[in-house]
């Protein structure tokens, strides 16, 4: 099945990386690698805070296995900053010995998570689902949210599928007095979205279902123009809403499981 959405790469991925090693090199070209283990350790733990935020956020058991690591590798360089002696041998005591083992098996672990697909927001996914069987036209985007018909779920069933779908990382959900806001979140929005407490989510894609259960779907010209080509936009935003609604329904039914096949069976690039 040919994907529909430019692949492109997202440095966004890899920038808390960038920064990270970036300090490390440039403390240790200006004080030593002694004086860089520790801003490593340092940078590393002050990461943690803002993925564990993540995690409280969504629920998402990858999260707080990355802000786990984050700690404990943090933690090791920390504790071999004393260790480190003239010509750059490291002794571990003890402790620095059981955190470098620990080190080892979380990495281990989330390179696992990575490579099954299980630490990639699957906005993405979403949106190739929904443009699968989408005709191609011409200039048809429109800025304004369209109708695209009622459900009939409660409340409750909304919120219980809203935590499901932060959990997975399909996206992040929005509870308004009257409607529920499923937003797909991509690489390169997710960082804006998850900490910025004024992000307006309003301007971006979403499904809404409201409490009398109408839903509405925005698509967002960025997203629109990511598709290798125009799309029927009325057409894509149906589509769209019928993933999601068919995704309530295998949540409901408990088949979440094949929720998730459906999506790594796209074997999208972990790291669009």
């Amino acid at each position: 099945m040919e994907n529909k959405i430019k692949n492109r790469f997202k440095l966004s991925v890899v920038f808390p990386a960038i920064i990270i090693y970036t300090a490390f090199i440039l403390s240790t070209l200006l004080w030593g690698f002694d004086m860089g283990a520790f801003v490593l350790g340092a940078t590393t733990i002050t990461l943690s805070i803002f993925v564990f935020y993540a995690y409280f956020r969504t629920k998402h058991l990858g999260s707080f296995i990355s802000a786990v690591y984050l700690v404990v590798f943090g933690s090791f360089c920390i504790s071999i900053h004393t260790y480190i002696e003239v010509g750059n041998r490291i002794h571990m005591n003890q402790t620095s010995a059981i955190l470098f083992v620990l080190t080892l098996l979380l990495l281990f672990w989330l390179v696992y998570l990575n490579f099954t697909r299980k630490l990639k927001w699957k906005g993405r996914e979403l949106l190739e689902l929904a443009a699968q069987n989408v005709n191609i036209t011409s200039n048809s985007h429109t800025e304004r949210p369209l109708p695209t018909g009622n459900v009939d779920y409660s409340r409750d069933e909304l919120n219980n599928f809203s935590k499901f779908f932060e959990k997975n990382l399909l996206g992040l959900a929005y509870k308004e007095d009257n409607r529920i806001v499923f937003m797909p979140l991509k690489y390169k929005n997710e960082y804006f979205a998850l900490y910025n407490p004024k992000y307006n989510y309003k301007e971006k894609t979403w499904v809404a279902i409201s409490n009398n259960g109408n839903v509405s779907v925005n698509i967002s010209k960025q997203d629109y123009l990511d598709y290798k080509e125009d799309l029927a936009f009325e057409q894509l935003c149906n589509s769209l809403s019928d993933t999601i609604v068919e995704f309530i329904e295998l949540y409901i039914a408990g088949r979440e499981v094949r929720i998730i096949d459906k999506m790594d069976s796209l074997k999208i690039n972990i790291l669009s």
